[in-house]
């Protein structure tokens, strides 16, 4: 059985969000809130990813100060085909504004309140998880990217792909393979819906600086209606 790390939602976000600095180098790290029953939001919120005149970019934008929780906001939408089998999901990315470290990306495999999630930030790291329920269960720590571009305004690629032979699932970051990663306990996610996932960080300063990003699902989906 694979080596898991069961936490709460809560420390989704937290991973995002609480950091340390050596150096010059900001990283984040896990804390866990001590109240377990201190659960951050997280909400499937489809009215917030809006396509942008037909052009199939996805855009999410808000400055709502109903969102500006103690420790932040989980807002994810999925796409209304399902892919079935899951075999490759290839997104652009883009960061306007929002804090710096706050994750964004994709969610993949999603069924009855589970999916997998690959999250990014404007610091080139990156984070691998499944997520069921309120439980946040991480496949891959927090890491840096080399091919991931930093900052603002920067597009970058997740691509993700899964082999059916060795039940091996593989993440490239802009065309340049990071790392192999597994789901070999159930729930399983080799089907399912795909999306995008943002994390509103509590450090966000709504309403001035709105959290904007944009989306592009570069591949036409294998579904079943």
């Amino acid at each position: 059985m694979r080596n898991k790390k069961l936490i709460r939602i809560n420390t989704l976000i937290t991973i995002l969000l609480i950091i340390i600095t050596s150096g010059c180098s900001v990283t984040p790290i896990l804390y866990v809130v001590k109240d377990p029953l201190d659960v951050t939001i997280i909400e499937e919120n489809s009215s917030l990813f809006v396509e942008v005149g037909g052009t199939g970019i996805i855009e999410f934008a808000t400055n709502d100060t109903k969102y500006s929780e103690q420790f932040g906001y989980t807002l994810w939408s999925q796409e209304g085909l399902v892919s079935d089998p899951f075999t490759n999901l290839n997104v652009t990315l883009s960061k306007l504004s929002g804090n710096d470290i706050a994750g964004y990306g994709v969610v993949f495999g999603s069924h009855d309140d589970t999916m997998l999630v690959v999250l990014i930030n404007t610091k080139k790291e990156f984070i691998i998880g499944e997520l069921t329920g309120n439980l946040f269960t991480v496949l891959q720590s927090w890491d840096n990217a080399a091919s991931l571009k930093s900052g603002y305004n920067q597009t970058n690629i997740i691509d993700i792909t899964y082999d059916s032979g060795t039940g091996d699932f593989d993440l490239s970051l802009n065309g340049v393979w990071i790392t192999t990663f597994r789901d070999d306990d159930a729930p399983f996610h080799t089907q399912g819906k795909n999306g995008y996932i943002v994390v509103i960080s509590p450090l966000d300063d709504f309403p001035n600086i709105p959290v904007s990003i944009t989306f592009k699902n570069n591949q036409e989906l294998i579904i079943n209606e």
